[in-house]
């Protein structure tokens, strides 16, 4: 197993990097789109915890900043019907803290926001996993839509005054907030932004 890689950044694309090792090996990994945020310029160092996914047309390294996060892909891909792709696919759309809590809490409507997991998908997660993320740490005692720019909360807060549910305002200010722009948003343009969502 690749447990780690470091090297410097040679290449960004939508869901991956490459990582050139002092050795002379690039390495191609996947990564959730929250990984983008932290970073640095091309040419950099950079270290990720890493994962193999061994499939009979490809190897697929995965890369997370934090070995809590590549747990939780571990964890996700233990359930049935649950591959590699998908699990990238949600904690590329909700941040990890927030899957967790879903989780634990048994909001199996939370993962339902996230493209490609259905209603069996997201019960089949909660059902296998519910009582097996203790030991991860997180608890969901914060914003849903995780950590960021002052105002997020408020957005949700203003969508579920005017009737959204509290899974429907949160998915849409997440969504919101991974298409705006670099400076961000404030909390009112965050609310129509997220409003075309819903």
């Amino acid at each position: 197993m690749i447990g780690r890689v470091q090297g410097a950044l040679v290449e960004l694309k939508t869901d991956r990097v490459t990582l050139m090792t002092p050795g002379g090996v690039g390495y191609v990994v996947h990564v959730p789109s929250g990984v983008f945020e932290g970073l640095p310029a091309i040419g950099e160092s950079v270290e990720l915890y890493t994962t193999l996914a061994v499939r009979d047309d490809a190897l697929l390294l995965f890369g997370f900043v934090t070995d809590r996060d590549r747990d939780l892909f571990l964890r996700l891909r233990t359930v049935s019907g649950v591959g590699p792709m998908l699990s990238l696919a949600i904690l590329s759309a909700l941040p990890a803290r927030r899957i967790v809590g879903a989780i634990r809490g048994r909001e199996s409507a939370v993962l339902q926001t996230v493209s490609g997991v259905g209603r069996k998908t997201a019960e089949r997660i909660v059902l296998e996993l519910s009582d097996k993320l203790d030991d991860l740490g997180w608890r969901d005692d914060g914003p849903a839509v995780g950590p960021g720019t002052g105002g997020v909360m408020e957005a949700v807060e203003a969508l579920r005054a005017l009737g959204y549910s509290a899974v429907e305002a949160e998915a849409a200010v997440t969504v919101a907030r991974r298409e705006a722009p670099e400076g961000g948003l404030t909390t009112e343009e965050l609310v129509r932004a997220a409003l075309r969502h819903l």
